[in-house]
């Protein structure tokens, strides 16, 4: 299961809670102490559970290039599937701030992550004697969200609950009772994946049977495998959005089509690449057409430009010392190439744009271009 949630909402907690063990670090502090995503492993009521706790994706602590090198850390780490993304909140207070940070997580996570999706809320002493069904209608925002993920809603508590060694206010009936939960929820709707998880995964197999050393475990090369296809992928993610790779990850459409579609134009020959890079020119005459193009010609322009200028992206920060400067140099060269684009594209006779039009169906129009 994969931990998500925003800052001090106790994810690292909750992750030793589930694993009866001190697995993740964990601090008093208003800031997030996860600044790394690291994954546990323990058996818990005669299963093997790994939990995957993520960096706050909601953290303003920390800068750009270490949250999109902790999204690129997360990926790898739940590639190709996970059962379950357990959303943790707190109980609590809910105010402006919290509720426009359930906005952002109904607005981050896809509908298909819903479907394997399970609230869980810390803090579970201050409840008051109330279940946690009563707290959530409380509040409609979290009502929606527990009804997103199909009611399934538990609650414990990382500090007084682990002290109890009977009774329902322990955190062993309430863990034991959120697995049962996951079970059911797995049967019903299998596990989550999604193109890029499995391309992602795809990648760490090719690094595994690339090692010739025999000095390792299966479990070790694996480990050793993640390592070098999260380097590749801060170089090769360089010019893309950490909003983007957060869509990616979380099953929005959009955004999982164009990071795949760059992952596969990064591993074609370099010939294909520069045809790659030249349909962004392109892409961008229909994609300025305005109401000439059509709106599939859009779409396509749109995704040819991700890919285009991902390839630029990537290229230009092969060189780059650091993630930082990746993210200057990939940055800075698709900004060139836009601004070639579109001198090029005033230099075209406007009755160019209106073979847009003809070419409404999608392989058609890709041909032309």
């Amino acid at each position: 299961m994969a931990l998500l949630g925003k800052t001090g909402d106790g994810k690292s907690s909750s992750g030793n809670t589930i694993l009866s063990g001190k697995i993740f670090t964990t601090q008093c502090s208003p800031e997030s102490s996860t600044a790394e995503c690291k994954s546990g492993v323990a058996m818990v009521g005669g299963r093997t559970v790994t939990v995957i706790d993520t960096p706050g994706i909601f953290d303003t602590r920390l800068s750009e290039e270490v949250i999109k090198s902790e999204i690129i850390r997360s990926i790898t780490e739940c590639a190709p599937a996970v059962d379950a993304f357990v959303i943790v909140l707190k109980v609590g207070k809910y105010t402006e701030q919290e509720i426009q940070i359930l906005d952002k997580i109904v607005e981050c996570y896809g509908e298909d992550t819903f479907k394997h999706g399970v609230v869980l809320f810390t803090h579970g002493e201050d409840l008051d004697g109330q279940t946690i069904e009563a707290f959530v209608k409380k509040s409609p925002k979290l009502q929606e969200l527990v009804n997103k993920c199909g009611g399934r809603c538990h609650v414990i508590d990382n500090k007084q609950w682990k002290k109890r060694f009977w009774g329902n206010r322990r955190n062993k009936v309430h863990v034991k009772n959120m697995l049962e939960t996951i079970d059911k929820m797995v049967k019903e709707n299998g596990c989550y994946t999604n193109e890029l998880l499995s391309s992602v995964e795809e990648d760490i197999q090719d690094e595994m049977n690339g090692m010739d050393t025999i000095h390792l475990t299966p479990e070790e090369k694996r480990e050793a495998a993640k390592k070098k296809v999260h380097k590749k992928y801060l170089i090769r993610f360089a010019g893309v959005a950490t909003g983007t790779l957060v869509g990616a990850f979380m099953g929005i459409g959009v955004a999982v089509g164009s990071v795949v579609a760059l992952l596969k134009a990064a591993k074609l020959p370099k010939t294909f690449q520069a045809i790659a890079t030249g349909v962004t020119a392109a892409s961008t005459l229909a994609s300025t057409a305005g109401g000439a193009a059509t709106a599939t010609a859009a779409a396509t322009a749109a995704l040819a430009g991700a890919i285009g200028g991902g390839i630029t992206g990537y290229k230009a920060a092969e060189e780059a010392d650091s993630v930082r400067d990746a993210i200057k140099m990939a940055t800075k060269a698709n900004c060139e190439n836009a601004k070639e684009a579109v001198r090029k594209a005033e230099q075209i006779p406007s009755n160019v744009y209106k073979t847009c039009t003809v070419y409404s169906d999608r392989n058609n129009f890709l041909a032309k271009i």
